[in-house]
């Protein structure tokens, strides 16, 4: 019980201190985790890194922007991403689907395991097609940090607010 209510005011007090993010280009805010540093990467809008590395690798999380058909449906995309996934991730597998909320936009969430270079990894995808972008959230960690990663891209994903 102390346990609980030790975690309930960690994360209200980490909340108070997280960051806002706002992408006025690609038409996003969303709110980093709280303690997790912002880092350039190319190709993403933004990613955050966990400030604790997992068995050498740094859990991050990020938000991509992807210019998309006039017309595609979340449906093709969603089956695309599935394709991709198989395609170009080493040993990818598909754990879940469902089909979500992102940004007040109907969605899936993908949840997937496979591998780059040395690590086997656990991704969490949750995307949402609007007119002609599709907004992609994913967290990456390793293998056995799952729970914790689940969490935090869930919460930031649901901070996510598209703005146009």
């Amino acid at each position: 019980m102390i346990r609980t209510g030790l975690a309930i005011l960690t994360l209200l007090a980490g909340s108070a201190h997280a960051a806002t993010f706002t992408d006025t280009k690609n038409g996003f805010t969303v709110t980093a985790p709280a303690g997790w540093e912002q880092v350039p990467y190319a190709g993403t809008a933004v990613v955050y890194m966990s400030p604790r590395r997992v068995a050498g690798f740094g859990p991050n999380i990020n938000v991509i922007v992807q210019t998309v058909p006039a017309g595609l449906t979340q449906a093709q995309f969603h089956a695309s991403s599935l394709a991709q996934i198989r395609k170009y991730v080493t040993g990818g597998k598909v754990i879940q689907s469902r089909a979500v909320t992102l940004g007040g936009r109907p969605a899936n969430e993908v949840v997937y395991t496979g591998r780059q270079g040395e690590f086997s990894l656990y991704f969490i995808a949750v995307y949402a097609v609007k007119g002609t972008r599709a907004y992609i959230v994913t967290g990456t960690t390793v293998l056995g940090q799952q729970g914790t990663m689940a969490q935090t891209t869930r919460a930031f994903a649901s901070s996510l607010k598209i703005t146009r």
